[in-house]
């Protein structure tokens, strides 16, 4: 009949999505422009629950993540291209970009969260800059050698460009059941705000844990990958989808997934506390000479403070070829405990040697404690200039996602903030991404310390040069910094 002359099978599509966000403006705006009876969006509407055009959203995430995984493949070619180079240019980088975000800020009148976010980043990458600048050529080493292991093979690459694909489905994935559960429960109408907030809870942390064990299982095989790299010659061939690769991801996957699920909760929440203890030491003795020119009475007293600690306590009287004495060398600090038994090589143990995670990293912490070098491998500048990549490739793909939406027009939600909105969405997936695909450039690094104090022998036998450059390195940065006795 006539009454159904203009149905639209399709039409829901367009239009039945929610999300819990409230409405600024009390219901005004983009709202008025979904279909239905009037009586219907007002009542949804004083119920404080958003919609959104999820096919829109999903449109523009696909987008972003091509971009964003372009991204990530050139950020690990410049890596691997600028080498040893590569962390000292990230830091200029850095400071570089955070200081055109604040001014740009201030000069096309931004809201005012530009500027101020652009100058805070901006303070926290010169103070971190110079604080560890020091460092940089000693890890620079440690991160040429992890570079050239991954270069071995084309396992590791490989293994980047699963984790990459896995955590595009993953998000996609995660975005359709994420409005599908909200589309269903906005019809119950006994449900409250509160027990909305609760799901999307549950739904975020869903999101984060499967995202950690993701980048887990993507450390532990290519720890397994370089372990098996180290104790080969040069001449030794590694093939794509070696029986390494085979072996470690059945593992992983079936043997130790536990273990990695396990470390994906805890893990990073336990290594930013780490962190910031880090930090804390690593920029104490710069704060004292800083004191002791500003008031050069303390600088006898400091450094006759500082004498009486070395000749106590020593510092690390270990031979960075496991050839002289060594001293236990036990953490100490905020995070000392904690590190001890969770930390960035807990994952490593698990791809070289398939110890439970608690045991994992134990044992790392004992086998450093044993070398006497815990605190030369804490410092995290390798990790921390691989975020700070991840966050510029984010900011990189947010800009690209207000391209996209002022070109297209898109609308998202009935907020009628479609630029907000896609720049968040740019940001997310473009950091998201880089950090997972990044993740194995992590993973080398930690493989090679462990290796390292682990098999100086068998890596100085199989890779000779490489063991020499890392060897002069260690010593550079380490042997002067031992009391003289």
């Amino acid at each position: 009949g006539d009454g159904y002359a203009d149905y639209n099978p399709f039409e829901g599509l367009q239009t039945d999505d929610v999300i819990i966000n409230p409405l600024a403006d009390g219901g005004g705006g983009s709202g008025a422009h979904y279909h239905g009876d009037k009586q219907s969006l007002e009542e949804e509407v004083i119920d404080g629950i958003s919609h959104i055009d999820y096919v829109n959203v999903i449109q523009i995430v696909c987008l972003l993540s091509g971009y964003a995984s372009l991204c990530s493949l050139l950020a690990l070619g410049f890596t691997m291209t600028l080498s040893k180079h590569f962390l000292h240019s990230a830091l200029v980088f850095t400071i570089c970009v955070t200081a055109a975000w604040t001014v740009l800020g201030m000069a096309f009148g931004a809201p005012w969260i530009v500027p101020v976010s652009g100058a805070l980043a901006l303070a926290v990458s010169v103070t971190y800059t110079v604080v560890v600048w020091d460092r940089i050529a000693f890890a620079a080493t440690n991160l040429s050698v992890a570079l050239k292991g991954m270069r071995s093979t084309l396992d590791v690459p490989f293994v980047g460009v699963c984790v990459l694909a896995t955590t595009i489905l993953w998000t996609i994935w995660w975005i359709c059941a994420f409005i599908g559960t909200f589309d269903f429960l906005s019809d119950d109408e006994d449900l409250s705000n509160n027990w909305m907030s609760v799901v999307v809870v549950f739904f975020v942390f869903s999101y984060y844990w499967t995202f950690q064990v993701i980048k887990g299982i993507s450390k532990t095989t290519v720890a397994s990958i370089i372990g098996k790299w180290w104790y080969m010659s040069e001449e030794d061939p590694l093939p794509l989808c070696s029986i390494v690769l085979h072996g470690s991801l059945s593992r992983n996957i079936v043997g130790s997934f536990g273990s990695i699920c396990l470390g994906g909760l805890i893990v990073d929440p336990c290594i930013l506390i780490t962190r910031i203890s880090t930090f804390k030491r690593l920029a104490k003795p710069k704060l004292d000479r800083l004191k002791e020119r500003a008031s050069p009475k303390l600088s006898r007293k400091h450094a006759a403070e500082r004498a009486a600690s070395e000749d106590d306590h020593g510092t690390n009287n270990c031979g960075v070829d496991g050839s002289d004495g060594c001293l236990p060398d036990t953490p100490d600090g905020d995070g000392g405990l904690l590190s001890r038994h969770v930390n960035q090589w807990s994952y490593t143990y698990i791809g070289l040697y398939g110890y439970t995670f608690w045991d994992s990293g134990s044992k790392a912490s004992q086998l450093f404690e044993a070398r006497g070098w815990t605190h030369v491998v804490s410092d995290d500048l390798i990790m921390t200039v691989m975020a700070m990549t991840s966050l510029i490739v984010g900011g990189s793909t947010a800009c690209l996602g207000l391209v996209v939406e002022e070109v297209d027009g898109y609308s998202f939600t009935s907020l009628n903030k479609p630029i907000a909105t896609a720049f968040l969405i740019g940001l997310f997936v473009g950091y998201i991404l880089s950090s997972a695909f990044l993740s194995i450039a992590e993973g080398s690094v930690s493989a090679i310390l462990v290796c390292y104090a682990a098999a100086p022998v068998e890596f100085h036998t199989n890779h000779h040069k490489l063991s020499e450059e890392m060897k002069s390195a260690w010593k550079h940065f380490w042997i002067p910094q031992k009391p003289s006795r």
